[in-house]
């Protein structure tokens, strides 16, 4: 914004007293300039009322009521100096803060440290109390009349909201209505006629209080009039719920603050104050300041204590930034806390809370390697944005005692004539297995000669290998030589060069072929090559994309060809895994993908094509082996059942398909299947023997119609009043995403999200989603409802998704142990989920633009396998789309009320089951085509041949889109 010019008349009328030096900026009442006190020779700001206003209000009047808070003489409060009229304008003099409002930092960082806000609420109600006590209501707190200094807020512009007022004592506009900053003003200064007295001031403050906790307002809108009708008629999410690192009584105690009736809010901002006042302990939840003690030693530096008075300064300073220390602890923003202790640790270095504080938030590493003197080089993973700050070398090897924030590290560890090392550097591991606090870690490595590892691949020891993902087939384990395996995904520059040396029409590579298939084996024009070519090339800019469409006998010819072979499922898997196994999230080749990792993307899933092989530095193996999960799944070695063994998991589908294993015949081909080679020099076969499957259809029996209807009992719920209260709208050409918080089932709040599409008018069928169970620990839902079925929203159809307890969006409490299927915490967890599930069916059937009798059950894997129940236990639904569905045994047994088995055949409408010939989560015989043969009728198949557990667009939603136009009616040309 343009800092405001005065005029010269402005300039001159003041000429005498003051020297305007520039322009500070200007809001709704008034224009703010930087100017010299030329009779004390000090800095001021000084406020100049606009023109229109100093004709609406009267300049005696004005001045009159302003000049009545000339007394308040309040540390917190910025005292008035001087006021009178310039240019037939009235003006007002306040001390220049050298700082700045709480607005800029609000802008600056959204939400606030929660010591910061507590401090920053606490002076502001200091203010408040002060000015109440003598009669005076400020009317205006918001953020920009907050000022920031030195770490003290000083709350500006006392008295100006009442001389801007009608006789009556409430400000308006030409139109009658009441307003001032309208996203904190409270209900009684809204409605016409209703008195306000001090607790506005604390409606205010509680507006400040969630907007610096939880980064938004209560009450968002696009217009005047939809903010004021939203704090007339909603009410805000907990704090709590939109932040869960925010303490309890925090949250309750701002909710109480912004209650609509006065009566139920605090009696004063001092009570308020009280509530939120953090306990200070000796455990380290140390006060924000400590201003007695503050101001004694700012007196004896004054006085003369000099250098020793300061450093008691700093030592008092350093004490008091342990609380925001342990708050952005608690929030899991550990370099950002560690930076705060290192700051506090120059002064108080054996301070007992610094020091615990410090093994929260830092790891102790000690690395060494065989040659010693190798360089290490640390960059720091950065979640929000994919990949690492700047990186910095830490030294050469031995290292002791090498301290960093607690963060995943990518290291790389270098020294001449040797293979450099590579790899994440995090104790996530270690610390979910032994959360006690680790003192040291320690790394040694020993170093490879560099002439000892095959170009292009990366060492990696041998010894026992036991088959360590859940999803493995069996336990298997296997004696593994030292082998190398490629550092990437084979190219299409690789297997380019393949090509070009004749690699198609060498016997020698082809001897696992059968005679005669090489012929059959040629790109789009019929040259030989992998079937997405053309003319014996590959596509324009697709160098360093992983080739696919290849077959196992394409993908081991190349690796004969480059003297190696296709990796066994033992090599493979160690490679990528390391024997790694997780209590919580899922153990990728980095390390822990926790169950809070929503939005950090160190691997291609879920997208729309595949990206080149070094897109994600941070998505490194422990033994430095780059896109392992997702990206391409692989070929392996291994015969597995009636083809070979692929895995890894593919931009084509979700995360979790990373630790699947499935089975594809030799000639099978796939834009999302590439390979990569391996090699060792050993004697032994590295496991690469054939894995037999049990293919054998289980047979499930479930209860007859009248114990099904017992089971329903249990997921009786009593309808709670939704109380929607929008926090976000996205509009985009196909739709309009809305994200809502209703009232949950246990006195809390659930988070769904809403998509109206654009293309037909209302009122709208809608397909209510629920998502795989990759929302619990990678993606948000939004984020897979939009891949999901974002094509059929944009075709006409609305949906729905609810953010069930335990997703992303609302995680359960740390160190909360997801319950055994067996068990009555399963049984609880799933009736709680299908209860939130409804409630928010039960708010969209509020809706004016909801079609009641057009409701759709549209899930997929997770929501249309083992939570099958959610779809059989509402009447509401007219249609069914189960996509990737099946009945996983590894969800069994469980109670009779939580077992999908029982409520299949007692989905009563028309259902759609949609799924790939290779599921690898969901085979057919095994798990697919168990559950199609309960479910009752009517019911359809789309059985896509050759496709994985998410068959892709062209297939899911042409198939999506008929079956509910046909069932529903068709919203083409509404």
């Amino acid at each position: 914004m343009r800092p405001p010019r005065p005029s010269p008349g402005l300039v001159s009328a003041l000429a005498d007293r003051y020297r305007i030096d520039g322009g500070l900026g200007e809001g709704g009442t008034a224009e703010v300039y930087l100017a010299t006190d030329l009779k004390h020779d000090r800095a001021v700001a000084l406020k100049v009322l606009r023109g229109e206003l100093a004709a609406l209000v009267g300049v005696d009047r004005f001045l009159a009521e302003i000049r009545t808070t000339a007394n308040l003489q309040n540390p917190h409060i910025l005292p008035l100096f001087d006021s009178g009229v310039a240019d037939g304008r009235p003006f007002y003099v306040m001390p220049y803060v050298a700082g700045e409002s709480l607005r800029d930092r609000l802008d600056r960082e959204g939400r606030l440290p929660v010591a910061d806000a507590l401090g920053i609420l606490g002076d502001v109600a200091t203010a408040l109390t002060h000015a109440h006590g003598r009669g005076f209501i400020h009317r205006d707190i918001k953020p920009a009349n907050v000022l920031l200094s030195d770490g003290e807020a000083l709350v500006a512009d006392f008295g100006v909201a009442l001389a801007l007022s009608d006789a009556d004592g409430e400000r308006r506009t030409a139109t009658g209505v009441s307003v001032g900053t309208p996203w904190y003003m409270s209900p009684e200064q809204i409605e016409p006629g209703h008195a306000v007295d001090a607790r506005c001031d604390v409606y205010a403050l509680g507006c400040l209080a969630f907007e610096m906790l939880t980064g938004a307002r209560p009450f968002g809108g696009g217009t005047l009039q939809a903010v004021l009708a939203r704090v007339l008629t909603e009410r805000p999410p907990a704090v709590s719920v939109l932040r869960p690192e925010v303490p309890e009584r925090v949250s309750r105690a701002v909710a109480r603050a912004l209650e609509k009736n006065p009566e139920d809010r605090f009696a004063s901002a001092a009570d308020f104050a009280e509530a939120l006042r953090m306990p200070e302990t000796a455990a380290g939840n140390a006060p924000r300041r400590s201003r007695p003690l503050l101001v004694a030693l700012l007196a004896a530096v004054v006085a003369g204590a000099g250098w020793t008075g300061w450093r008691a300064v700093q030592k008092a300073g350093a004490r008091a930034s342990l609380q925001e220390v342990a708050a952005l602890a608690d929030a899991g923003r550990f370099p950002e806390a560690y930076e705060r202790a290192v700051s506090a640790e120059r002064w108080i270095p054996e301070d007992s809370t610094l020091a615990s504080l410090l093994r929260r938030t830092a790891d102790t590493y000690r690395i060494d390697s065989d040659p010693p003197g190798a360089e290490v080089v640390l960059q720091r993973f950065e979640p929000g944005t994919g990949g690492g700050v700047e990186p910095v070398s830490v030294g050469t090897t031995p290292i002791d005692r090498l301290r960093v924030p607690r963060a995943d590290h990518r290291m790389t560890m270098t020294l001449d004539g040797f293979h450099p090392v590579e790899m994440v550097l995090s104790t996530a591991l270690v610390r979910e297995f032994a959360p006690m606090d680790m003192e040291v870690a320690e790394l040694d490595f020993t170093l490879v000669p560099a002439s000892a590892v095959p170009e292009g691949m990366v060492p990696v020891p041998g010894g026992d290998y036991l088959l360590s993902s859940p999803d493995a087939p069996t336990t298997l384990s296997a004696p593994l030589e030292p082998f190398f395996m490629d550092r990437f995904e084979v190219t299409n520059e690789d297997f380019q060069a393949f090509v070009s040396d004749g690699g198609y029409d060498e016997d020698g590579w082809w001897i696992d072929a059968p005679s005669g298939v090489r012929r059959e084996l040629v790109d789009r024009t019929g040259l030989p090559g992998p079937r997405g070519w053309s003319r014996g090339r590959f596509p324009e800019n697709a160098g360093r994309l992983p080739v696919t469409g290849v077959t196992w006998w394409e993908a081991q010819a190349y690796c004969l060809h480059a003297g190696a072979r296709l990796p066994t499922v033992f090599e493979w898997e160690k490679t990528a895994r390391a024997g790694i196994t997780a209590l919580a999230g899922v153990a990728m080749p980095w390390g822990i993908q926790s169950t809070t990792g929503g939005g950090v993307r160190r691997a291609n899933f879920n997208s729309d094509g595949p990206v080149p092989v070094d897109s994600f530095p941070f998505g490194i193996s422990v033994f430095g082996a780059y896109g392992m999960a997702g990206n391409v799944s692989e070929w392996t070695l291994n015969r597995y059942g009636e083809g070979h063994a692929v895995t890894g998991g593919s931009w084509q589908g979700p995360s979790y398909l990373y630790t699947e294993y499935a089975s594809r015949e030799p000639g099978y081909t796939s834009p999302g299947l590439g390979f990569r080679c391996a090699s060792s020099t050993g004697s032994g076969d590295q496991g690469g023997w054939p894995i037999d499957l049990d293919v054998r259809p289980p047979e499930y029996e479930p209860v007859d119609r009248a114990t099904f209807e017992t089971l329903l009992e249990f997921y009786r719920y009593d309808p709670v009043p939704p109380r929607p209260r929008t926090s976000d709208v996205q509009e985009t050409d196909a739709w309009v995403r809305e994200r809502i918080w209703i009232d949950g089932p246990e006195g809390d709040s659930v988070l769904l999200y809403f998509w109206a599409p654009r293309s037909v008018e209302p009122p709208y069928q809608t397909m209510v989603f629920v998502p795989g169970s990759s929302v619990f620990f990678s993606e948000t839902v939004p984020e897979d409802a939009e891949w999901t079925i974002g094509p059929s929203i944009q075709a006409g159809r609305a949906a729905l998704a609810v953010v069930m307890k335990g997703m992303l969006e609302r995680p359960f409490p740390p160190g909360t142990v997801e319950p055994a299927p067996p068990s009555v915490g399963f049984r609880d967890l799933m009736v709680r989920h299908a209860t939130e599930l409804r409630l928010g069916m039960d708010y969209a059937s509020s809706r004016p633009d909801v079609d009641p009798e057009g409701f759709a059950y549209v899930a997929t894997s997770w929501g249309a396998g083992s939570r099958l129940a959610f779809a059989a236990v509402e009447d509401r639904y007219r249609a069914a789309v189960l996509v990737g569905a099946g009945i996983d045994e590894r969800v069994k047994p469980t109670l009779p009320e939580a077992d999908n088995v029982n409520f299949a055949p007692y989905l009563d409408v028309p259902t759609l089951m949609i799924n790939g010939t290779n599921d690898e989560e969901h085979p057919w015989l095994s798990r697919a085509q168990p559950l199609w043969e309960l479910l009752s009728e009517p019911k359809e198949l789309v059985l896509a041949e050759g496709a994985g557990h998410m068959p892709p667009d062209e297939v899911r939603i042409p198939a999506i889109n008929t079956f509910l136009n046909r069932v529903l009616g068709s919203v083409a040309g509404r």
